[in-house]
């Protein structure tokens, strides 16, 4: 449950760092790499559900929730405090390539 929480509030991490709010403190300059951030947010999504740990039921998906609600709050709450701390490594990624 734990590496849910971690790879949703990854995923999370980055579509905020694709949102035009945060663009500027993620280091966002084209419309290019904004899709692949959320591409790449998608692809967490699936590996945290990928990961729940249970068979295609029900319960997998009650995880899966479980884990993107808590990893939404404390992301929200962390962009809201120190948004240029939080997106920090999403723009030492991006000056890499």
């Amino acid at each position: 449950m734990f590496e849910g929480v971690l790879f949703c509030a990854a995923a999370f991490v980055l579509l905020a760092a694709a949102s035009h709010k945060f663009r500027r403190d993620a280091g966002v300059l084209g419309d290019g790499a904004a899709r692949a951030l959320r591409s790449g947010a998608a692809i967490l999504i699936v590996l945290a559900l990928v990961r729940a740990g249970t068979p295609m039921d029900g319960e997998r998906w009650v995880r899966l929730l479980s884990c993107a609600s808590i990893a939404a709050v404390a992301v929200v709450l962390g962009l809201s405090v120190a948004p240029a701390a939080i997106l920090y490594p999403v723009r030492r990624a991006l000056r890499r390539r």
